[in-house]
């Protein structure tokens, strides 16, 4: 895969995501799936794996950084057909730093992902078709455009210190409907085998999930790009798309970058 086309930049800077369907075969997503119930159902052992505890909306569990013990996560992380979709989002090449697989939807309050890792940016593979009634995610385009709530806003002194945070960005949501004119939140409805690419400001949430006990198999990856150097977990792996790896800050022994 190419990069984006001139009309998927257009809507990818106005909307904060944009849809590449087809940009995984039928035999990627079913190699990744298999591999996860494989995992789940104790048929497949692996050092490191562990589920995160389920709670009520997701009995099922997710993973988090899966590719730090995982070769096939960090194969899906560092996809060949991500690296130029991902470098026309940021402008820069592209460094994964987190994964975090679903087996279900996670119906997730409202969130800006660069809230907790500043700068960064998603792609969502979706292994299977997604839909409400699997329990997709809900976006509210445009919303990256306008206010990123930061750990400022809740310090002492910030706008919304002593705030829950799902209830400030449920506040944000509201004053970008508002005084932002932004349209209203909308869910996103993918086939398998769709990449959607997400800016880490947009604000979204982990829709209702209409049929309860379906499965949703997601892999969600986040990137910052190679030339963020304010970048708060130093401890994480930078994962660049020719395999080479890093930590930040530390000397840079890569190739000058063009």
């Amino acid at each position: 895969m190419g990069g984006l086309t001139e009309a998927q930049k257009a809507d990818y800077d106005r909307d904060g995501f944009v849809v590449l369907t087809g940009a995984l075969s039928a035999a990627e997503c079913d190699r990744f799936v298999e591999h996860m119930l494989d995992l789940h159902a104790g048929r497949k052992k692996l050092d490191g794996f562990e589920l995160r505890q389920p709670d009520s909306a997701n009995e099922w569990g997710r993973t988090h950084n899966q590719h730090v013990y995982d070769s096939m996560a960090l194969e899906y992380l560092i996809l060949p057909q991500l690296q130029a979709p991902l470098h026309d989002c940021m402008g820069d090449d592209a460094e994964g730093i987190q994964t975090m697989y679903f087996w279900q939807g996670s119906e997730q309050r409202r969130h800006q992902d660069q809230y907790y890792l500043p700068g960064c940016m998603s792609a969502w593979l979706a292994f299977i078709d997604v839909s409400r009634q699997n329990g997709t995610i809900w976006v509210q385009p445009g919303s990256h455009r306008q206010r990123l709530l930061t750990k400022a806003d809740f310090a002492n002194g910030g706008e919304f210190f002593e705030w829950d945070y799902n209830d400030a960005v449920d506040e944000q949501f509201r004053r970008n409907q508002v005084g932002g004119q932004v349209a209203d939140e909308v869910p996103v409805e993918v086939p398998k085998g769709s990449v959607v690419l997400f800016h880490g400001a947009l604000v979204h949430r982990g829709g209702q999930i209409l049929q309860p006990g379906s499965e949703r198999h997601v892999l969600a990856n986040h990137y910052i790009p190679y030339g963020l150097d304010d970048w708060p977990h130093t401890s994480w792996t930078r994962h660049a798309f020719d395999g080479s790896v890093r930590r930040h800050p530390e000397p840079d022994t890569h190739k000058e970058r063009s």
